[in-house]
């Protein structure tokens, strides 16, 4: 049974505002620590936070207006196209950055010696992360924004249909599909699962208890974002790969309508997978929503004795004497 769109506005747009204000504060923690803001193993969530945010404060605002008004936000043509790329390439980007995390992991935790030098670090960890967002803004840019396409603008239809434009050439729609949605998703799977149990190993170990201190942080950081993927998106993925194989689309038809749909949840609920691995985020957390109950010390005053009191001090152990 396919799930109404107004619905679909409600479960996008209720989470909505919390997730931007758990975004902005995980930006804030990871970006106002100096050790945080270096460390390797958060440049990845960083900008999964921030493109993330980009895509929530605009993507998912016109789709939550588009599903309740049956309209777009702007019926005009520079609107339709912002909106269609911005969509396809902020998900894409988003999904491309976790398949590369998931790999990275591996190299963090049991190869860090491959980071060992600048140029390492540059081919092994910021050329990738590069690749990941230039990469979709490329793509996207070419096949929405400068190749022709005879399809009009539908300012009733999600996007204007203008990604009708990718899936309208066989090739491209093909090239799309697997290598931006559905291969990511099974290396963020399966690489996950793997490290799950490579670090179990690891822990179980004797001698690399130690190292295995060191790292356990790292690996929780991914594994709850990995749990997104892994329970949204990779069951609608594997349908998409089956119908690709030439399963009928009649097969499922309804639960894939609306699990697509659902899929705008793996970025909505990212920045709250995020938290649990953040240091000290409980203390923070504290200080930032219960800032009016902590107390501040005051040292007490103590006066001064005028020269009027000494010297009646004075005055009074002469007598005695």
């Amino acid at each position: 049974m396919a799930v109404s769109l107004i619905l679909h506005s409600w479960l996008l747009l209720v989470p909505l505002i919390l997730s931007v204000i758990v975004a902005i504060f995980n930006l804030y923690h990871l970006l106002s620590s100096q050790a945080l803001r270096t460390a390797l193993n958060n440049h990845v969530i960083i900008l999964l936070l921030c493109v993330g945010l980009i895509s929530t404060v605009t993507d998912y605002v016109w789709t939550g207006y588009f599903y309740r008004t049956d309209i777009v936000l702007s019926s005009t043509p520079a609107f339709c196209l912002a909106w269609v790329f911005i969509s396809a390439s902020g998900l894409v980007i988003a999904y491309l950055l976790m398949a590369w995390a998931s790999i990275e992991r591996h190299i963090l935790i049991f190869h860090h010696r491959w980071f060992a030098t600048a140029r390492k670090r540059f081919v092994f960890h910021y050329l990738p992360l590069i690749i990941c967002i230039v990469w979709p803004l490329i793509f996207y840019c070419i096949t929405l924004l400068i190749l022709p396409c005879d399809i009009p603008f539908n300012y009733n239809k999600k996007q204007c249909a203008r990604y009708l434009c990718i899936l309208a050439i066989d090739w491209i729609a093909l090239l799309d599909s697997i290598f931006h949605y559905i291969l990511p998703t099974f290396i963020v799977v399966i690489f996950s699962v793997v490290l799950l149990v490579r670090v179990i190993y690891q822990k179980y170990q004797i001698h690399q208890r130690v190292e295995w201190r060191n790292y356990k942080r790292m690996a929780a950081q991914l594994l709850p974002i990995s749990a997104l993927y892994f329970c949204i998106s990779f069951p609608t993925m594997l349908l998409y790969a089956a119908y690709s194989a030439g399963i009928p689309r009649t097969v499922a038809a309804d639960y894939f309508a609306n699990s697509i749909l659902l899929c705008f949840w793996i970025i909505l609920f990212t920045p709250f997978a995020i938290v649990p691995s953040l240091p000290q985020w409980r203390t923070k957390c504290t200080k930032l929503f219960l800032f009016w109950r902590v107390e501040r010390r005051v040292n007490p005053e103590i006066p001064l004795p005028t020269r009027l009191t000494v010297g009646r001090i004075n005055r009074a152990a002469l007598g005695r004497q």
